[in-house]
């Protein structure tokens, strides 16, 4: 039985991708997409969020890149993002389901979520800003999908275009969507309280 389905990335494809360059990420991207989809997939069972995950996985891949050593085992490195980003979102699930009981036995108690639902509508209208900014056929698929929840072959069936298209370009926006919230500092505190208050 083979371990891995997949060869190793050339060490000069991962020495460009440290210095920056797009299409050596793209190139990346391309050749471990699938495994990590179904890596994530075979432990949380979530197509959905075993896709948002794996693209959480390639932004972590871009940000991080300079920190690559490509004389090392990249798959091993790979995995191990994808790994811890899973032991997360596991960790917020259930810190979710513990404070969702404990909101809902204080409703009636305490006011105090009225803050925070202000401080999530201003996020949401940040983050629409944010996408009215992105190229209108980014902007569509992007919309598509996590507004209307269709499936990136849904999205390439109505559009006439790839799923690698659909991919790319979902991965594009979340990464400037990101990268714009990160520039933010008040907005990443925000973050932060929005996430432990999930």
């Amino acid at each position: 039985m083979k371990k891995h389905a997949i060869t190793a990335i050339d060490i000069e494809v991962l020495f460009r991708l440290k210095q920056g360059d797009e299409s050596a990420f793209d190139a990346v991207y391309w050749k471990y997409n699938s495994w990590v989809f179904n890596f994530i997939y075979s432990l949380l069972y979530d197509k959905s969020l075993a896709e948002d995950l794996t693209q959480n996985v390639f932004l972590k891949i871009w940000e991080k890149r300079a920190t690559i050593d490509p004389e090392l085992g990249f798959d091993a490195y790979l995995f191990a993002i994808a790994r811890n980003l899973v032991y997360k979102e596991t960790e917020k699930r259930l810190e979710s389901e513990q404070l969702t009981f404990t909101f809902e036995g204080r409703a009636r108690e305490t006011d105090s979520l009225t803050e925070e639902n202000i401080d999530a509508e201003s996020l949401r209208e940040y983050i629409d800003a944010l996408i009215e900014q992105l190229p209108l056929s980014r902007k569509q698929i992007f919309l598509l999908s996590r507004r209307q929840h269709l499936s990136n072959k849904e999205i390439a069936d109505r559009l006439s275009v790839s799923e690698k298209t659909v991919e790319t370009q979902i991965y594009r926006a979340l990464r400037f969507i990101k990268q714009k919230l990160s520039e933010e500092s008040n907005l990443a505190v925000l973050i932060l309280v929005m996430i432990k208050g999930c």
